[in-house]
């Protein structure tokens, strides 16, 4: 493990180490208000003074990769403290994801606090459903977290389980299938599901039975998340923290990808933060939600944030507030604000003859109709994933089904760099009271191929939006 430390250390570019010799304290129990007890793993150098505590809560156990990671911050003379959710990696109680992180993760952090190894500090680490763990415990938290580190992760689950309004089958349904029925972290990212077979449990009707199809059995988070399918079902407010994101007042790393499924999201509680002044930083690279080379970058700005923390700044040094890679130019920028600073917003419009044009037409224009077959549903090909996606995202196929209508702008006269949040506003009509209605933005190559940039669906029920009297809706969907 020190060698695979030190392979791992120098290709995430990590500070130096300050210690060689690494403690490990197994299976800790750490007491429920309800009489549950939960596993942690305990890391540290035995030969440096008790360091600054970084949590990492997460269901995924407590070994491998997360061993690892346990043991980098460890040989930066920190302690390194891994717990296993309510009812996963040994610890008793049973699952109920997102709904018991807030108690759980506060008793945790009240813990850690009368424990003799506590120097006095505490940041807390992690990604995806770590770091929800993590905005779960920070809205009641106060003073007892003094920094946060989060990658790629929300502060409102609800967002992207139902998101725009829309069920995320694949995701949700991959993550039960993980969670329900384990496999080994390896093969989840290096081999995921088959891809005839889960789209054949895709395609089973009613939903309800997909968990029984995908796992075996019937899963009772699976049953909740189908069963309350209304955006605005209260059963949803538990798990939401959105609303205090911006009432964090301690210095928060966010870090994001392109093509990671939470961005919109993780962008909006940046937002919420910048908007109290608070201390937040937001990175967005080139990666997807289990890339390796964000994991490595993301675990270095936490180092780098909890050392200035540790040191007394608590701020990250020599860098702005939003630190974003250009795609189509290849380079990191750093800007001051989000959206960076100085752009402006470009409307394209829908025209005539399947063009997109930067004028507005002149006069009236026909519509434009398809037709969309529920039993031969239009697929989704490229776009965010929760693991897997194509490196060259090409939408020749999607555009030339019957079931969709593209609009093609002239050849751009200059470059166009676009930075920031895309929606678009389309006027519908539609037979069915509920419809899905998906758009994407693509960037036209040399060769004629339309390649995926950004895309954004919303679904559309009764009376949302509201029809005018010619049954027109005036419908926003954000990218």
């Amino acid at each position: 493990m020190t060698l695979f430390s030190r392979a791992a250390a120098h290709l995430f570019k990590c500070p130096p180490r300050q210690s060689r010799k690494i403690g490990v304290q197994k299976d800790i129990s750490v007491p429920m208000r309800d009489g549950v007890t939960l596993l942690a793993d305990r890391w540290f150098a035995e030969d440096l003074e008790h360091g600054l505590i970084v949590l990492m809560r997460g269901p995924y156990g407590r070994s491998g990769l997360f061993s690892l990671i346990a043991r980098l911050f460890a040989e930066r003379g920190f302690q390194f403290f891994s717990q296993s959710c309510r009812g996963t990696g040994g610890s008793g109680g049973t699952l109920n994801p997102m709904r018991q992180e807030q108690a759980d993760g506060l008793d945790t952090l009240d813990w850690i606090r009368v424990q003799p190894w506590f120097a006095g500090r505490l940041c807390t680490y992690g990604a995806s459903y770590l770091g929800y763990t993590q905005w779960a415990m920070a809205s009641e938290a106060g003073d007892r977290i003094d920094a946060m580190a989060l990658w790629v992760t929300l502060s409102n689950f609800r967002n992207e389980t139902l998101a725009f309004g829309g069920f995320t089958q694949d995701g949700s349904l991959q993550w039960t299938r993980q969670m329900a029925a384990p496999r080994p972290l390896w093969r989840q990212l290096f081999r995921p599901s088959r891809k005839a077979e889960m789209e054949k449990i895709h395609a089973h009707l009613p939903l309800q039975e997909l968990d029984q199809l995908a796992v075996g059995q019937q899963v009772s988070w699976w049953q909740d998340w189908v069963g309350h399918g209304e955006p605005t079902d209260p059963w949803w407010v538990e798990i939401d923290h959105s609303a205090t994101a911006g009432d964090v007042n301690v210095p928060v790393a966010m870090m994001g990808g392109w093509r990671d499924i939470f961005l919109p999201w993780q962008v909006k509680d940046f937002e919420a933060m910048q908007a109290k002044g608070r201390d937040a930083w937001l990175t967005i690279g080139p990666w997807g939600h289990a890339s390796m080379g964000g994991m490595g970058e993301h675990l270095c700005r936490a180092l780098r944030l909890f050392s200035a923390h540790s040191e007394g700044s608590g701020l990250l040094p020599d860098r702005d507030r939003v630190r974003l890679y250009i795609m189509g130019a290849g380079e990191w920028r750093e800007y001051a604000s989000w959206p960076p600073p100085g752009s402006r917003c470009e409307c394209l419009y829908l025209s005539g003859s399947a063009t997109l044009s930067q004028t507005l037409p002149s006069t009236a224009l026909d519509p434009t109709e398809f037709v969309y077959d529920p039993n031969d549903p239009t697929p989704a090909l490229h776009g965010p994933r929760l693991l897997g996606g194509a490196k060259k995202p090409d939408m020749s196929a999607l555009e030339e089904r019957t079931d969709t209508v593209s609009f093609t702008s002239p050849p751009l006269a200059s470059s166009m760099e676009v930075v920031g949040p895309v929606s678009v506003e389309r006027y519908i009509r539609s037979d069915r009271q509920h419809t899905d209605f998906y758009t994407c933005l693509s960037d036209v190559e040399d060769a004629g191929r339309p390649l995926h940039v950004v895309d954004g669906y919303r679904r559309l029920r009764p009376g949302d939006p509201p029809e005018d009297i010619d049954g027109v809706r005036q419908v926003l969907i954000e990218c």
